[in-house]
């Protein structure tokens, strides 16, 4: 276990090795605080207005530049429906071929794996501390969020659908068999949602560059094979867990674009206006909401 985790630290230590030439000097004690202040505002903020949006959602289903009225959605669906497909059809070939996986194998592998990714989000937080790049550090937060939120959803999906895992059951086709306690069923995975969900926070904020989607979609990709290979999931749920973190992560990415064009929106952490000298006696946009003023 620990070589698994100091070749996860090397890993991370290479992909951040010329980040830390950005700056010759670090920022101060207050900087960092005034960062990580702004942060929680962020999070906060940004989950409440999330739940409100999702609740309010039947109520502009038919608004012009709603999801549902545009086409892509629907392109989106249909290619959603197509690759769940696919991977349902493999379901029994994937077990075949990958099913019999050793607990030596599988413990290195989803070690690499978490160890790996979370180390990596972790340290690219750190450095958006230091280089006080708030887009890259909201990025990520909107990628923990989505994994949070995901994992809530699919925990309802897998009471719902009851889907026996392939050790319980040898057909990938046992679905509805009751809840049968907390996370004991199959459909669909939540590692791959966490994973895939906290990927794409960092990868979006690259623009998806290959040298950065690639490796982080690819370590995900690893802990969906220990899945498969321990007798945890099928390849169907692997699959459908992979969709269900990366579509929530882009939903939220989304609306925080959004929330960020309306900064008069009702916000439990208002945004403060900017200083009086700064605004040269312009009127500023400021958001109602509850406030608290530290001194660090």
């Amino acid at each position: 276990m620990k070589l698994t985790r100091w070749l996860g630290y090397a890993t991370v230590f290479l992909l951040l090795a010329e980040a830390a030439e950005a700056h010759a000097q670090a920022p101060s004690f207050a900087t960092i605080g005034d960062e990580l202040a702004g942060d929680g505002a962020y999070l906060v903020d940004n989950v409440q207005l999330d739940f409100e949006d999702i609740v309010t959602s039947p109520r502009y289903l038919t608004s012009p530049d709603s999801l549902p009225g545009s086409a892509n959605f629907y392109l989106g669906l249909v290619g959603v429906g197509v690759l769940f497909a696919g991977a349902f059809a493999l379901d029994q070939t994937m077990k075949t071929r990958i099913g019999d996986m050793s607990h030596g194998a599988h413990d290195v592998m989803e070690n690499f794996s978490y160890v790996t990714l979370i180390s990596t989000l972790g340290f690219s937080y750190l450095y958006g501390l230091y280089d006080q790049d708030s887009a890259l550090r909201q990025d990520l937060l909107t990628g923990g969020e989505a994994a949070g939120i995901g994992v809530l959803f699919n925990l309802a999906t897998k009471a719902s659908f009851g889907r026996l895992r392939p050790y319980q059951n040898g057909s990938h086709t046992a679905f509805f068999h009751g809840a049968g306690g907390f996370n004991t069923r199959s459909f669909t995975s939540n590692d791959m949602v966490i994973e895939t969900a906290m990927a794409t926070g960092l990868s979006e904020y690259f623009g998806n560059a290959w040298y950065v989607s690639v490796p982080l979609y690819s370590l995900a990709l690893l802990e969906g094979f220990t899945r498969i290979g321990s007798g945890q999931q099928w390849f169907s749920d692997v699959v459908a867990g992979s969709l269900l973190g990366w579509g929530t992560a882009e939903l939220l990415l989304w609306l925080h674009q959004r929330h960020s064009e309306e900064p008069t929106r009702w916000r439990i952490v208002p945004i403060a206006p900017p200083p009086a000298a700064a605004r040269g006696g312009a009127t500023a946009l400021s958001s109602v909401g509850f406030g608290a003023l530290y001194t660090w």
